[in-house]
């Protein structure tokens, strides 16, 4: 099952920015005399063409795997749960239930960077299967699916991301976890929503919450046999040292089950999911990196979750030690440096921030995020002026960075300038957006600003662009949207309504 945290206040978002995917796939290029060679080799010896070593299998395996964290914006609770990747181009296949309430998604991958607008293309919630599509110009690394099931007693090993939030708050960094399985058969069961009888493959090896939607991965072949989907927990009775009963606590009984890969096929094949059953696979391994990409991805991470459990300060502290220590190794990363700048923000310590602002702005003075940031800083700091600068100076850098909009519109707001923040706003508005979440917080915006009227069409043309269906995690804002539509609808055709008089509750 995926592992769930929630809290009762709203989140902060911030930034960062996503480095490069890694390149894993190779061309060969291969005379033909001895490509003729190697083939015939195959049909002498088949098995060698999948022969993995231990190494080989644990390396391959963690690389196609990946942590979803999905982020619910309006019961401000993280879920947590694993995918594969199941083509170079970036597709990933985990559990319905993993993703299918979160409002946002992020996707770890290989424990260096982050993709944070990763879309859902398709969901079976009976079933429990979805599948996500990162958005990258390279290939990634991933795993083919078997043809079949593999028999009982197959080694297998499950691959994925347990207890995340536990693993990091021991201060480690980010890493997935490689599970030795051995196959030991097949049971029926009931699908998730609607109870028909579906098979499962049982395997036997102690998987814990957050290993949703992780590979389980044959021994031998290295390829996807089935798709982890449900642990057997107990509670187990605690007495102390008298044997008197102090209470129950979860234990894990070292069984757990799978959808085979025979209904991932057939599922992905329904869908028009295209998929691999070859592995392009890398000669020799690559170089070890310096371990600042890992230190990088772990503190994003806790910083998304401190932001979503209302800056949690022990979290921001893990965070920002994690900042520090990528900065030990590469010090002239302004990204790393604006990043840990917000997060000494978010912990109230604002000379902190402000130094670290200072030394990522002296290395990249034209970044549009960070000028954002530092307006941001200054308007806490009660400097509306050198706020409303440092906005303006975001804006000629990227002249559709919404947030930055949204923040000079209300310091212009509060300074009395009202028909500049209109005017503000009105470009926010026209600039083609692809977040969803974005547009509904620019239509907020200039309703507050009396502009019901462009808000209303702002919001009619993004949905009437909008794909249909939505991807799952688009539609709760989508939802908003169109009720603020109707609302707006009913609202400005009142006789008696200036012009003026649309109004909504402040901005979160």
């Amino acid at each position: 099952m995926a592992l769930v945290i929630s809290a009762a206040h709203p989140a902060d978002p911030f930034s960062y920015t996503r480095p490069a995917l890694p390149r894993r796939a190779m061309a060969l290029l291969t005379p033909v005399p001895v490509l003729i060679a190697f083939l015939l080799l195959l049909v002498v010896l088949p098995g060698r063409a999948h022969s993995f070593t231990q190494g080989e299998l644990y390396r391959e395996a963690k690389a196609a795997t990946v942590l979803i964290v999905g982020v619910n914006d309006e019961s401000n609770a993280l879920s947590f749960g694993s995918g594969v990747f199941i083509s170079e181009e970036g597709l990933v296949l985990t559990n319905a239930h993993v993703v299918e309430h979160s409002t946002r998604l992020f996707v770890y991958i290989h424990n260096e960077s982050v993709d944070p607008s990763a879309t859902v293309v398709a969901i079976d919630t009976d079933l429990d299967v979805a599948a996500l599509r990162i958005h990258t110009s390279d290939p990634v690394p991933f795993l083919p699916l078997a043809a079949e099931t593999p028999d009982e007693g197959t080694p297998a090993i499950a691959v994925g991301y347990p207890r995340v939030p536990d693993v990091l708050q021991m201060g480690l960094t980010l890493h997935a976890s490689v599970i030795p399985m051995t196959i030991s058969g097949a049971a029926m069961g009931r699908s998730r929503t609607a109870g028909l009888l579906i098979p499962f493959v049982q395997t036997v090896g102690l998987v814990n919450a957050g290993s949703s939607g992780g590979p389980l991965v044959h021994g031998e072949t290295g390829e996807i046999a089935g798709l982890v989907v449900h642990t057997v927990p107990y509670l187990e009775q605690v007495k102390n040292a008298g044997g008197e009963r102090l209470g129950s606590v979860m234990m894990r009984a070292g069984m757990s089950y799978s959808l085979p890969v025979s209904r991932l096929r057939d599922w992905l094949q329904k869908n028009d999911i295209p998929f691999s059953t070859k592995q392009i696979r890398a000669v020799s391994p690559a170089p070890r990196a310096l371990p600042t990409r890992a230190f990088i991805a772990t503190a994003h991470l806790l910083h998304l979750m401190a932001a979503v459990l209302h800056q949690d300060r022990d979290l921001l502290d893990l965070a920002i030690h994690h900042y520090e220590s990528a900065l030990q190794l590469e010090p002239d990363r302004p990204d790393v440096l604006r990043n840990l700048g917000l997060a000494f923000a978010a912990k109230g310590d604002m000379d902190r921030a402000r130094t670290t602002y200072e030394r990522a702005f002296a290395l990249a003075p034209g970044d549009p995020v960070l000028l954002r940031n530092m307006g941001e800083l200054r308007d806490r700091l009660r400097d509306p002026e050198g706020a409303a600068d440092l906005y303006r100076a975001a804006l000629r850098h990227d002249a559709c960075l919404v947030s930055a909009s949204l923040g000079l519109g209300t310091v212009l707001q509060a300074q009395g300038h009202r028909e500049e923040a209109r005017q503000v706003l009105r470009r926010a508005a026209a600039c083609a957006s692809s977040s969803s979440d974005a547009v509904y917080h620019v239509g907020l915006a200039l309703e507050q600003q009396g502009l019901g009227q462009d808000a209303l069409q702002m919001w009619e043309e993004f949905l009437g662009q909008a794909p249909s269906p939505a991807a799952v995690n688009e539609r709760p804002i989508l939802d908003k949207i169109r009720q603020r539509v109707a609302q707006l609808h009913v609202q400005l055709r009142l006789p008696d309504r200036e012009p003026d008089g649309v109004q909504t509750p402040a901005l979160p």
